[in-house]
C-alpha cells in the first residue's frame, strides 16, 4: 500500500502540472481571437495592394469578432513587412499581407533574413489582378499574334517599357519575349507611370503591366489592349483573349495579394482565418465590392496557395534568368 501511495501522489502531481500547461497552451486559440489582430501590410496606404486588403478587413473583423489593425510598412518591394512578420510571435496575432514581389525577392537580392515557404505559413491569397499587354493606339498590331508575327519581322526594333528592370512588368514582358522567341528592346522606366505614359507618347510600343494600372487609359481610348495574362478571361474584360488564348501555351502573369503567418502559428487559428475569409469572400457583395477596388477575387487557400506561388516564382525565376539579372 505504501508503495503504491507513493507512487500514485508523483503521479497526479505530474498529471496536474501537464493538465495546467496543455490549458495554457490551448487557451490562446480555444478562444481565438481574443484581442485585435495586427495585419502587416507591405504597401503604402492607398496602393492597389493597401485598396484590396482594406475592402476585405472590415468585413473580416465583423466574421472574426476581433478587430484588425492595418499597419503599413513600405521599403524594399514589401520586404521589411515580411521581416516584421519574421521576428513576430507565432501566435495568429500579427499576419503579413504580401503580393507577387515576394517571387521575385530570392532571385535578385542575395540574403534574405527569411525563406517565405520555410517561414511563413500560407493562409490564403485573396485577390488577383492580371496583367494586360497594351500597346500604342497608333501601333498596327491588334492581336498577340500580329505583334509576335511583327516582332520577328523586325527583331529589336520594337521598344517593350517596363517600371524599371527587376520590376514585375519588366520580367512579365520577358518571359512574354523567351516564351514566343521575339526578339524587343526593353527600355525601363522609373515606375510604372511613367512607362504608361511613354506608351500613351510612343516613346515605347508596348508593355505587360497591371490592368488595374491601365483600365481607365484603356477605357478611355488612350490605350489598346491585345491580351491578358490570367488563365481566364479577366471579369473587367471578359471580351479581350487571353495570352494563351492568342496562341502563347502556358502564358500566366497575374499579380496577387495574400495572407501569411509565421511558421509554428497553431493550426486552430490559421484554420480559423481560413473558414472566416472562405465565408467573407463567398458573399457577392463583396465579391463587387473587390472587383470596384481594381481587382479581382481569387480565394485559394492553404496548399492549393502553396502550389501556386510555387509555380508563380518557377516562372519567375525563368524570366530572371532570360533577363540575366544578377542579385545584388
Amino acid at each position: 500500500m505504501r508503495l503504491n501511495s507513493a507512487l500514485r501522489y508523483p503521479l497526479a502531481a505530474v498529471l496536474a502540472v501537464f493538465t495546467i500547461q496543455m490549458s495554457i497552451a490551448a487557451s490562446p486559440v480555444s478562444d481565438y481571437p481574443s484581442k485585435p489582430i495586427r495585419m502587416i501590410v507591405g504597401q503604402q496606404a492607398g496602393s492597389a495592394l493597401d485598396n484590396s486588403v482594406r475592402t476585405i478587413t472590415p468585413t473580416l473583423s465583423e466574421a472574426l469578432g476581433a478587430q484588425i489593425v492595418i499597419d503599413n510598412r513600405v521599403g524594399v518591394g514589401g520586404m521589411i513587412a515580411m521581416q516584421l512578420g519574421h521576428a513576430s510571435i507565432p501566435d495568429g496575432y500579427t499576419i503579413i499581407n504580401a503580393g507577387s514581389p515576394q517571387m521575385i525577392a530570392p532571385f535578385i537580392y542575395k540574403k534574405l533574413d527569411y525563406d517565405l515557404f520555410r517561414d511563413f505559413v500560407a493562409i490564403a491569397r485573396l485577390t488577383t489582378v492580371q496583367n494586360c499587354l497594351v500597346t500604342n493606339v497608333g501601333f498596327a498590331p491588334n492581336s498577340v499574334r500580329s505583334l509576335i508575327d511583327l516582332a520577328k519581322a523586325k527583331p529589336g526594333q520594337i521598344n517593350m517599357a517596363s517600371a524599371g528592370v527587376g520590376s514585375a512588368s519588366h520580367l512579365a514582358g520577358i518571359l512574354f519575349s523567351v516564351m514566343t522567341g521575339t526578339p524587343v528592346l526593353h527600355v525601363p522606366y522609373k515606375g510604372g507611370a511613367s512607362a504608361v505614359t511613354a506608351l500613351i507618347s510612343n516613346e515605347a510600343q508596348f508593355m505587360i503591366t497591371p490592368l488595374s494600372a491601365t483600365i481607365a487609359q484603356i477605357k478611355g481610348g488612350r490605350l489598346k489592349v491585345l491580351g491578358t495574362g490570367g488563365q481566364t478571361r479577366s471579369l473587367q474584360l471578359p471580351d479581350v483573349p487571353t495570352i494563351q488564348e492568342s496562341g502563347v501555351k502556358g502564358y500566366v502573369s497575374v499579380g496577387w495579394n495574400g495572407l501569411f503567418a509565421r511558421t509554428g502559428t497553431p493550426a486552430a487559428a490559421v484554420n480559423r482565418l481560413v473558414s472566416a475569409l472562405t465565408s467573407v469572400m463567398a458573399k457577392a457583395d463583396m465579391q463587387e465590392r473587390i472587383l470596384r477596388a481594381g481587382v479581382e477575387p481569387g480565394l485559394i487557400v492553404g496548399e492549393e496557395f502553396k502550389k501556386f506561388m510555387q509555380e508563380d516564382m518557377a516562372r519567375f525565376g525563368r524570366a530572371v534568368k532570360a533577363a540575366d539579372l544578377k542579385a545584388q
